[in-house]
């Protein structure tokens, strides 16, 4: 009797201490994102006083030249905080409106070389330098808790509970549309566009969330031991997906994993970088082995740029009949430089495949149609959305020409049907 007393007081004090550690790691996991998460706010207020400023900058000119710098940034600056706000954990409808905002916002600053009366610009970006000092004052206070370190990251999600909230979270996403619809009120055809999107579902078969955490242990077997947390999105969002927050070893992040399906819609890891690099075509092969793994089996390699620990790759999807790219079908990656990691996926403009139909193809004389310097590298087919919103089949050319004694590389989009020059890009 006595033996098996001690046996069940010393399996007993076994687990409390098992427990105990496992607490203490689950302690330092939560600091560690809060930390991350905290950074990111910190980085999004900072970034959205420049971007205020930037606006106020354009504000200063009659002519649209002389704010070029000032657009350059505001288009700039306004990309950089949409990233921000999409790694945050946010109210659902707050998010996506500010990225809306923000994404037409930049877009306008983008455009603004085409437009015919610069007043019309002056009147857009005073209203948004007004919205923008709100915007920035409501967001201040509301993440203000994270920020300083006075909420644990539970504190925090309980917060974005509009029962226990004690910011309206609601109301602040209300505000940021209405800045939207005023400032940059929508065409006809982006307003259609943009109701087909949020009413397109996916047809795929439900998953549980236990499905969803088997589908991202197969996919990233090295980080998927540790999940802080599994969540649901909001109520609202366009595709219903399953919010996974991990940590393993010393990294941290989290993946969105979709309701119907279980698609990725993006991946995200937090971890320190080694100084060894691999090749180039090395971590390439391992980023297409992982996309085929993973079903991606209909893309091709696009394009890639780097920095000094990760390499960021462009995917495109390509459709069968024509075997043409659809530009709009894109899925990124950032891979590590140091050992080929995957360490960020977005596949969400993947996911929303876009829906292409047979068009005619002319044949055009390019030797009539350009001038006689310009010189075609490379012809491709590729569906291109034009400014009607609509996709179509286009020859994708890369073209070169000479000016000044250097050698000028362009991208033409042409329609294979019209002829019409859908888009000319100078590449750097």
């Amino acid at each position: 009797m006595k033996k098996t007393l001690f046996v069940l007081v010393y399996a007993f004090a076994v687990l409390a201490i098992f427990a105990y550690g496992k607490t203490v790691d689950n302690e330092k996991l939560s600091i560690a994102l809060s930390n991350q998460y905290a950074n990111n706010m910190t980085d999004a207020s900072k970034k959205l006083q420049e971007l205020e400023t930037a606006v106020q900058k354009t504000l200063l000119f009659n002519e649209a030249e002389g704010s070029s710098k000032a657009r350059e940034d505001i288009w700039r600056l306004s990309a950089d905080i949409k990233n921000s706000v999409a790694s945050l954990p946010l109210d659902q409808s707050f998010s996506t409106s500010w990225m809306n905002y923000l994404g037409r916002l930049g877009n306008y600053a983008k455009e603004a070389d085409q437009a015919k009366e610069h007043s019309e610009y002056h009147k857009v970006m005073a209203n948004a330098s007004k919205n923008l000092r709100n915007l920035a004052e409501e967001w201040e206070v509301a993440t203000v808790g994270l920020v300083n370190g006075r909420l644990s990251m539970d504190e925090w999600q309980s917060r974005l509970d509009a029962t226990k909230s004690d910011h309206d979270w609601a109301g602040m996403g209300t505000m940021v549309k209405q800045y939207t619809e005023s400032d940059f009120p929508l065409t006809a055809s982006e307003s259609d566009a943009m109701k087909k999107r949020d009413l397109k579902n996916l047809e795929d078969q439900e998953v549980t969330s236990e499905e969803a955490i088997k589908r991202f242990r197969e996919l990233f077997p090295s980080v998927s031991n540790e999940i802080i947390g599994v969540e649901t999105s909001k109520p609202g969002a366009p595709y219903p997906f399953y919010h996974i927050r991990f940590a393993e070893n010393q990294s941290v992040g989290y993946i969105d994993i979709t309701e119907k399906g279980g698609h990725v819609l993006s991946y995200l890891a937090e971890r320190p970088y080694g100084k060894e690099s691999l090749p180039f075509d090395d971590i390439k092969k391992k980023t297409e082995a992982f996309l085929k793994e993973a079903g991606y089996t209909d893309v091709v390699y696009e394009e890639s740029r780097e920095n000094h620990t990760a390499w960021h790759f462009v995917y495109v999807r390509t459709e069968p009949e024509y075997k043409a790219k659809v530009f709009s079908d894109v899925i990124h990656l950032k891979v590590a430089k140091d050992t080929g990691e995957i360490v960020g996926l977005d596949a969400s403009e993947y996911i929303r495949e876009e829906k292409t139909t047979a068009q005619p193809i002319r044949e055009f004389d390019w030797k009539t149609f350009f001038h006689s310097d310009v010189n075609i590298v490379k012809e491709e087919l590729a569906y291109v959305e034009n400014d009607r919103l609509e996709q179509r089949l286009s020859y994708y050319l890369t073209v070169t020409k000479e000016e000044h004694g250097e050698i000028g590389t362009y991208v033409v989009i042409v329609d294979t049907e019209s002829g019409e020059v859908i888009k000319t890009e100078r590449l750097q």
